[in-house]
C-alpha cells in the first residue's frame, strides 16, 4: 500500500490489496471486540493522522486512494488523441463512481476527506472533467455548432455547481485555494466553448 504509486500499476496494487480485505472481512472480525488490528490513515487534506479498529474505514480509505489514482491516470494521459480522451473520459467517471461508492455506503467518516459532502464534490469534480473531455472529444472529431454548445453548456453548468461547493470548503479551511482557482479557470474554457 504505501509503495503504490499514482499509475496503473499503483491502482492494480490498490485493487488487490481491496481484494485481500474483502477476503479478511470473510475470515475475522475486525473491531474494538474481536480482532484489534488499528488502521491507520492521514487525511488527504488536513494530514492528521486518524485511527480506528474498523475493517470499513481501511476500506473506504483504500477505495479513496483508488479514486484518487484514476484521477491522477486521467490527468496524466495525452489529450491530443482520441484514445488519450476516452482514457481519460472513463477514468474519471470511475473515479467519480468510487467517490460516490464511499458516500453511499461509509457513514460516519473520521476524517475530512471521507465527509460525506467532501466525497460528493469529489464525484462532481470528476463528473464534470469527464463532460468536458466529452466536448474535447466532440471538437476533436471536427463537431460544431449546437452539439458541442449543449456539451459545452452542461460542462460548465456542473464547474459552476462544482465552484459554489468547493467555494464552501475553501471557506472552512478544507481545500487550498487553488482547487477554486482551477475550477474557475475550467468553467471560464467551457464557457468559451458554449460560445
Amino acid at each position: 500500500m504505501r509503495g503504490a504509486g499514482k499509475d496503473t500499476t499503483g491502482r492494480d496494487l490498490l485493487y488487490r490489496y481491496y481484494g485481500q480485505l474483502e477476503l479478511l472481512d470473510l475470515r475475522f472480525p475486525i473491531d474494538e471486540n474481536h480482532v484489534r488490528i488499528s488502521f491507520v490513515w492521514y487525511d488527504a487534506f488536513s494530514k492528521k493522522s486518524i485511527s480506528q479498529y474498523s475493517l470499513a474505514y481501511e476500506k473506504a480509505s483504500v477505495i479513496f486512494n483508488i479514486a484518487a489514482t484514476l484521477s491522477s491516470i486521467a490527468a496524466g494521459l495525452d489529450r491530443s488523441d482520441s484514445d488519450g480522451l476516452k482514457r481519460a473520459f472513463h477514468s474519471l467517471q470511475a473515479s467519480a463512481g468510487m467517490f460516490m461508492y464511499i458516500n453511499d455506503n461509509f457513514l460516519h467518516a473520521p476524517s475530512t476527506d471521507l465527509n460525506r459532502d467532501t466525497v460528493k464534490l469529489l464525484s462532481s469534480i470528476m463528473l464534470a472533467q469527464a463532460q468536458e473531455c466529452v466536448c474535447q472529444y466532440q471538437i476533436r472529431d471536427g463537431k460544431t455548432g449546437k452539439t458541442v454548445a449543449k456539451l459545452a453548456n452542461q460542462a460548465s453548468i456542473q464547474f459552476g455547481s462544482v465552484l459554489e461547493g468547493i467555494s464552501d470548503l475553501c471557506s472552512q479551511g478544507i481545500f487550498d485555494r487553488v482547487w477554486l482557482n482551477m475550477c474557475q479557470v475550467c468553467l471560464s474554457l467551457s464557457l468559451s466553448n458554449d460560445r
